[in-house]
């Protein structure tokens, strides 16, 4: 990576934030933002070392591309790895492989809610172990299922890159129904071709670094690119809260859900079961949001009626005929 690839920090910076404001300033608004100091209580930042990750976990095989290898071999391979595309773990069931590694961290109380809960056992995949060399890392996608998540890092350090939901990033061609994403280059290739064009963009990509001990929130519907800097270790979660439950539901109803929605058998009844299982849970929860955005909609509707209708420089109503 070159250094003026890194210069750019324009990410919204919180420490210490309620809970409360953490939705009114930008879950709400779904906008990005890097959380200092929630993952001071986690044990793994202090734990999560090879030699006790190697001890834990021993024999069990994790999900690395498209094979399984133990954590011992993939540190091997990691130690080595001079590719342009190194390989990274990335397994869904780490957890379930191994418990004590799912007691070792806790969910920052900004995600507290996360209504896939309700699904119980058939819940899509959602949190995954990430442990990569440099070099290695996520070309631009958009996180599955309409969710939010967030991305924790207990050791290293990362890049990232995010374009909000209605602006491609260059060099990204999505399919029309958008189940493929075509993103025909590397990592650093994308840098070398694209990264430049962006900075005489008007809405420029929201960037930071995020080291170990900090937290990134990524809104539902927000592409991100994300390569490690360093050797990394990382807990990521996607969710569904209120904020983002009638986008989830939405996708999840598309005429070619079985195509588009991911992590779980049952693609195609999912929605169903979701909706169900939150009006079992959260009674009215649905009606209400759905009301909810009706009125926000209609003010919306009603605010740019008024834009155009006035002449903001001199404050008078202008007409066209």
């Amino acid at each position: 990576m070159k250094s003026e690839w890194l210069e750019r920090d324009n990410i919204q910076r919180r420490r210490g934030i309620s809970v409360n404001e953490f939705v009114a300033n930008f879950e709400e608004p779904n906008k990005p933002v890097l959380l200092e100091g929630c993952l001071d209580n986690w044990a793994a930042l202090g734990k999560w070392e090879r030699d006790y990750l190697v001890e834990v976990c021993g024999d069990v095989r994790f999900s690395v591309g498209p094979v399984e290898m133990k954590l011992e071999d993939f540190f091997r391979y990691s130690d080595q790895a001079r590719e342009e595309r190194p390989l990274y773990l990335f397994d869904p069931k780490f957890a379930e492989k191994i418990p004590r590694l799912g007691s070792d961290y806790q969910v920052p109380v900004y995600f507290n809610e996360d209504m896939f809960c309700c699904l119980g056992n058939e819940r899509p995949d959602y949190r995954w172990i990430i442990i990569g060399p440099a070099g290695s890392g996520s070309s631009f996608h958009i996180d599955p299922n309409s969710t939010s998540a967030w991305n924790a890092v207990i050791k290293g350090s990362k890049k990232w890159v995010l374009f909000p939901p209605d602006v491609v990033p260059p060099g990204v061609h999505p399919s029309p129904d958008g189940a493929e994403v075509a993103c025909p280059v590397s990592i650093i290739e994308w840098f070398m071709n694209f990264y430049d064009a962006t900075k005489t963009w008007k809405r420029k990509p929201i960037e930071c670094v995020c080291k170990a001990g900090e937290v990134i929130f990524v809104p539902n519907g927000w592409w991100h690119l994300v390569i490690n800097l360093e050797d990394s270790i990382a807990i990521t979660q996607n969710f569904v809260s209120r904020r983002n439950l009638l986008s989830v539901l939405d996708f999840l109803k598309k005429p070619n859900a079985s195509t588009l929605v991911s992590g779980t058998r049952d693609r195609v009844n999912l929605h169903e079961k979701f909706k169900n299982a939150i009006e079992v849970s959260f009674p009215g929860c649905i009606d209400q949001l759905v009301m909810q955005a009706e009125e926000k909609k209609a003010e919306q509707k009603k605010l740019s009626f008024w834009e155009s209708a006035t002449d903001s420089k001199v404050g008078s109503f202008k007409f066209s005929f």
